[in-house]
């Protein structure tokens, strides 16, 4: 019963608009952090600059304690929605260093779809989260900056409630730049966030962005 409730709150959830990726983010770069086993994973990010720009629901399943799966919605102020799924597994590599692989395909726009390898450091900066890797995807999802670079880390700030992150992803394309912000942790399942993009290739604003993280 318990995991029939999940499971309802997860479909409302999904149904309710935004934009569903299959994997944790700081922002937008995957952080490595997998669902724990037979936990849902819900972070909704929302990106505002004149306006709302898009909204962003991140919907993770842990299959096991190194996989996860997530059914994926982009929406944006447009009115374009693509729906896609996805799917990120870890390996341990050393006792300091973990491996990170995944990816989404989205079934509605064009078979757009992007895979990434990340490594993790959990030893190099004490009780930091360091990631960094590459990416592809295809045209249909980036344009002619199919391959690029992505890294992220968070670091604790006071007491483990306020966690300080960054993330970077070259090319140009919607998801590149460089974001700054910070993670605020309302209960042991909830978070609140907030950020914003500094640097980006793009011709329009910065976006502002809002977040929330809940585990169910």
């Amino acid at each position: 019963m318990k995991h029939i409730t999940r499971l309802f709150l997860i479909i409302c959830t999904w149904m309710a608009g935004s934009t569903l990726m299959a994997q944790q983010t700081y922002f937008n770069v995957p952080n490595s952090k997998v669902t724990p086993q037979s936990d849902f994973y819900v972070q909704a990010n929302a990106f505002l600059t004149n306006s709302l720009d898009r909204t962003q629901i991140n919907g993770m399943y842990g299959v096991n304690k190194d996989t996860e799966v997530g059914a994926n919605i982009l929406h944006y102020n447009s009115g374009d929605s693509w729906i896609g799924l996805g799917v990120q597994h870890r390996e341990v590599l050393t006792a300091e260093h973990n491996i990170t692989i995944g990816g989404t395909y989205y079934l509605n726009s064009g078979g757009a779809y992007y895979a990434y390898a990340l490594v993790t450091a959990n030893k190099l900066v004490p009780k930091a989260n360091i990631n960094a890797g590459l990416y592809y995807g295809n045209d249909s999802m980036f344009g002619k900056s199919t391959i690029g670079l992505m890294a992220g880390f968070d670091y604790p700030v006071i007491n483990d409630k306020i966690r300080f992150k960054a993330e970077f992803m070259s090319g140009e394309h919607w998801l590149n730049g460089l974001n700054l912000g910070a993670d605020y942790a309302i209960s042991p399942n909830m978070k609140a966030g907030l950020g914003i993009n500094l640097i980006n290739s793009n011709s329009g604003p910065s976006p502002f962005i809002i977040q929330l993280h809940y585990t169910l």
